[in-house]
């Protein structure tokens, strides 16, 4: 499944808070055609991209301002959205389906990816709660609640945990309102349109995402249909279950070190055990979030994605190299339209976040020459030796940007982000800067926030 989606290039919209969010999504959809065919796409930046993407999903299924900017921007770049509810006595659910409106070019496949969300309301810290385990078996939704009612079971018994079973039956096989179940959509993906389908979650939404998964594979589709990517998920049933079901789905389980959630139930509750891959994800030194926060797990990915890019030596952008670039300073040559030079961010932080300024470096990069047609990564730091290169390299303008910043409490820093746009020559064309907190958001999160922020608003000037 190709889910590094095609976008060379996009149209700003006007939106500031739309704006803001293609900061956190572009590299994740953005580098498909750049080293498409007949160069293919490397498995490990593609597997990278599926982490990424995911955990970006899995934020955007949480509530709050900045996932839902996501949401829109997710809708402006090709997908639509569906979101499903259902509420019973056991279980106030939700998820979202995203799908791609156009099929990949290589595959002919469409792009259907569920996300599920984790502890939210009181209601879901209840299923947590819902330790006790019930019967897994059946091949159909009746049977799946039949079984879960059957009392003197034994530990030889596949069995799994009451509150996340009552979450997944009343979420995908319970009948909504209008009669349907939330699994009928995504049973005529695999069935009518011969479609694979990826489920993801990050908590309480990682461990409905492997029961809902195992759940379908009971009901007899083929094999090798869904594909599971979890954050932080507990486990969900005990040993007979991962024997007997473990194997089912394609399940891969991130989790971070210092998350407790990943081996709660087992001590807790003996007999549970996990199922799945785990890829274990190095957390940010300089990180003072929990550990479980979803912002941890979508900053590690972020970081792992540019990590693999790098060692992959991919450029996002295919910028044009400033030296390699033809033509003198003898004959002054006309500059080509919405073509940016890109100076060299600056970077200045604290010392304890320092290890975070070859990221923020390069998703400056990143974002600032996505709304240019060319870009030329520049190398210089002294502005005349700019001016000069972007005159040579043919730039209509110049894009410069810094970074700061400052501790305001003993778990946030103010980031801040000044962007200058100028022409070759001196002559200021835009100002501005943009900040946030680091409260809901990591350092290289809020730097991409703010970065989006400025994008927002040179849109609003054009």
């Amino acid at each position: 499944m190709k889910i590094l989606r095609c976008v060379s290039k996009f149209t700003l919209l006007t939106k500031v808070l739309i704006i803001a969010a293609i900061a956190v999504f572009l590299p994740a959809i953005g580098q498909a055609k750049r080293v498409a065919q007949p160069n293919p796409i490397p498995e490990t930046v593609k597997q990278a991209g599926i982490q990424y993407a995911c955990a970006l999903l899995d934020m955007m299924a949480y509530k709050g301002q900045l996932n839902e900017v996501i949401r829109d921007v997710v809708s402006d770049f090709g997908y639509d959205i569906v979101y499903y509810q259902n509420k019973g006595e056991k279980a106030d659910t939700n998820f979202i389906l995203l799908r791609s409106k156009e099929p990949d070019e290589v595959t002919g496949n469409y792009l259907n990816i569920v996300a599920v969300p984790g502890t939210e309301k009181k209601k879901d810290m209840e299923v947590d709660l819902r330790l006790h385990k019930v019967l897994f078996g059946g091949a159909n939704p009746t049977e799946f609640a039949e079984f879960a009612k059957t009392e003197n079971t034994t530990s030889a018994q596949p069995l799994v945990h009451s509150g996340f079973n009552d979450y997944t039956q009343t979420a995908f096989f319970t009948p909504r309102q209008d009669g349907t179940l939330g699994v009928d959509s995504l049973m005529n993906i695999i069935y009518d349109e011969d479609d694979e389908l990826l489920l993801t979650g990050h908590s309480l939404g990682g461990a409905v995402a492997v029961l809902l998964g195992t759940r379908m594979e009971c009901m007899g589709i083929p094999p090798g249909k869904i594909q599971v990517i979890t954050f932080g998920a507990p486990a969900v049933g005990n040993k007979a279950f991962a024997d007997e079901y473990g194997s089912l789905v394609q399940h891969t389980r991130f989790t971070m070190g210092g998350d407790p959630v990943k081996g709660l139930l087992q001590m807790l509750n003996a007999g549970y055990v996990q199922t799945g891959e785990e890829v274990k994800l190095k957390r940010n030194a300089n990180s003072r979030k929990f550990s479980h926060n979803m912002s941890e797990y979508l900053d590690a990915s972020l970081r792992n994605y540019m990590d693999v890019l790098n060692a992959e030596g991919l450029d996002l952008h295919n910028h044009v190299d400033e030296n390699s670039t033809a033509g003198g300073f003898s004959v002054v040559k006309q500059p080509v339209k919405n073509r940016v030079y890109l100076a060299p961010a600056v970077v200045h932080l604290p010392d304890d976040i320092d290890n975070d300024t070859k990221y923020m470096a390069q998703l400056t990069e990143l974002m600032e020459g996505y709304d240019a047609a060319e870009s030329v990564k520049g190398d210089r730091t002294d502005e005349q030796g700019q001016n000069a290169a972007a005159i040579k390299t043919q730039c209509d303008r110049i894009c410069r940007v810094s970074i700061e910043a400052k501790l305001i409490s003993s778990k946030a820093y103010q980031v801040t982000v000044h962007e200058d746009f100028t022409d070759p020559y001196g002559n200021i064309i835009s100002t501005q800067t943009c900040g946030t907190t680091t409260d809901n958001l990591s350092p290289i999160e809020a730097v991409l926030y703010s970065l989006g922020r400025c994008m927002a608003s040179r849109a609003s000037l054009e």
